[in-house]
């Protein structure tokens, strides 16, 4: 998936397994996330849509940037019709169950 910035630039966005680095810190892990981004509402009937939605896309564009880039940084590069696209993009391209799949992958692989 292509983009472009509001700088300008033009950014190919891939789903590598440095999004998942970006991503394990957030409570409740990939597939909270990826609920949270989707408007899954909590046991108080409050949502953390754009507060995860803000997490994947700096995750994905600090990703895939060549510059190291802040949140602030990254989440402001983003135009506000693009979100929804990139979120979209991030939920549907990253494995179930997240990190466990790569290290489950990375521990399995024989040297």
């Amino acid at each position: 998936m292509e983009i472009e910035l509001k700088n300008g630039e033009k950014l190919f966005l891939e789903v590598t397994p440095l999004i998942l680095e970006y991503l394990e810190d957030y409570d409740g892990g990939v597939e909270q996330l990826k609920k949270d981004a989707k408007g899954v509402k909590d046991v108080n009937g409050y949502t953390k849509t754009m507060y995860a939605a803000n997490q994947l896309i700096y995750a994905l564009i600090a990703s895939n940037y060549d510059k190291p880039l802040t949140y602030r940084q990254a989440v402001r590069l983003v135009k506000i019709e693009d979100v929804t696209k990139i979120a979209d993009f991030v939920i549907n391209n990253i494995p179930e169950n997240g990190s466990n799949q790569v290290e489950d992958n990375i521990h399995n692989h024989k040297m």
